[in-house]
């Protein structure tokens, strides 16, 4: 695979990759060093502005899905799933975020897409054990997680299938065959959580052929004059340099009885140190913890929290991947991050919330206003709220949580 790759932005190039033994190291362009301040993050948290080669596999491996998943597009072009460089190679030119990676001196390929046929999205749906994330022969884009689904282009003429590159603007899930019904619970949480302010991601569910799936809008896209623009962003994992790899894939959960990483406090002090208004980003994240315990989602890891990054300044990422665990007993039924130490989202109190976001140095009295408000929001909201084993959930939650 060619060496180095450029990682660019709206055609500029930030940075290059090199294969190194062992991993990948990232060596920022002499355009970066000469107009970003040193140790300001541009690609990552986890590699600040600096002269030098730094290592960046844990970030690269984080652009790229994990499991099965990962080893089917290994197979598919002949490498081990280990082989990071090559697969960035092949897949990195639509991935999270606002970068393209790609060859130094990539063949030309001419960006487009191709508007699916009646049945074809369904098809490729159907594919999607044998051809994950539907990839064919001219795609060149990556997701990061174990999920059914696949990226689309929406379009006023329909889907259509991104072809080199193309940003796609939607993610569409399948049903999990093990956990039926997920999805539509996942979507009346993120209907909730854009009720009460906390994520801008559109969520809907249909049927494409004989799957059920959810279809969600990407917060790292945005359209500006019928334009689609890349926004930055990475989840906490690579954000803090970790690599989704170790652990036999389990890095991105909080090992219980240890203070992490990655943990929410780990996430705080992202953003009280990057954010360009910390006391704000702060009180963001306990309105993402209150919301996150509030619909009893265990499985709300380091890959399921991202950060917005741009100009150098962190926020948090709307919320997405809301799925209240707590109604399939199968799942895991300790938190991935824990609260104040508590392990089981079911003991999780008040006072838990405000005992954690006292270690990241936020007032109690800031805490609990802010938590109590988030409450009192998705009070009324799930009062309109179609799924009723969701409302009967959250609603009973919210009552607990309030005393």
């Amino acid at each position: 695979m060619n060496d180095p790759l450029e990682v660019r932005r709206d055609g500029s190039v930030v940075a290059r990759l090199h294969r190194r033994r062992g991993g990948i190291a990232c060596e920022y362009s002499e355009e970066i060093l000469d107009t970003v301040p040193l140790g300001r993050p541009v690609l990552s948290c986890s590699l600040p502005v600096t002269p030098r080669p730094a290592d960046a596999t844990a970030w690269v491996r984080g652009l790229l899905p994990e499991g099965q998943h990962l080893n089917a597009l290994a197979a598919a072009l002949d490498v081990a799933a280990s082989d990071t460089f090559a697969l960035v190679a092949r897949y990195g030119r639509d991935v999270a975020g606002a970068f393209e990676i790609v060859a130094a001196d990539p063949v030309p390929r001419i960006p487009s897409i191709e508007p699916y046929a009646a049945d074809a999205l369904a098809e490729a749906v159907d594919a999607l054990d044998t051809y994950p994330l539907a990839i064919q022969a001219d795609s060149e884009l990556s997701l990061a997680g174990l999920q059914n689904k696949l990226v689309a282009v929406w379009t006023p003429d329909g889907w259509a299938r991104p072809i080199h590159g193309v940003p796609s603007t939607h993610i569409i899930k399948v049903d999990d065959g093990r956990h039926p019904g997920l999805i539509a619970a996942e979507a009346a949480c993120l209907s909730l959580a854009r009720e009460v302010g906390l994520t801008s991601v559109d969520a809907r569910c249909e049927r494409f052929g004989t799957r059920d799936v959810l279809i969600v809008s990407r917060f790292d896209r945005e359209n500006i004059d019928g334009t689609t623009r890349r926004l930055h962003q990475e989840d906490l994992l690579q954000a803090l340099g970790m690599d989704p790899f170790a652990h036999r894939g389990r890095a991105k959960y909080q090992t219980f009885g240890t203070p992490g990483p990655p943990s929410w406090w780990h996430a705080a002090d992202l953003l009280d140190t990057y954010a360009e208004d910390p006391s704000s980003a702060l009180l963001d994240l306990v309105r993402a913890v209150t919301f996150t315990t509030a619909i009893s989602n265990a499985d709300c890891h380091a890959k399921n929290v991202a950060l917005l990054l741009e100009g150098g300044h962190l926020t948090l990422a709307p919320l997405y991947d809301t799925v209240p665990t707590a109604l399939w007993p199968t799942l895991r039924p300790g938190a991935a991050m824990t609260v104040n130490d508590v392990g089981t989202l079911a003991d999780i109190t008040m006072d838990d919330i405000v005992a954690e976001a006292r270690r990241w140095r936020v007032p109690a009295s800031q805490t609990q206003a802010t938590a109590t408000d988030v409450l009192d929001s998705l009070a009324a909201a799930v009062r309109s709220c179609e799924h009723p084993q969701v409302a009967e959930l959250v609603a009973s939650n919210v009552e607990r949580l309030r005393r």
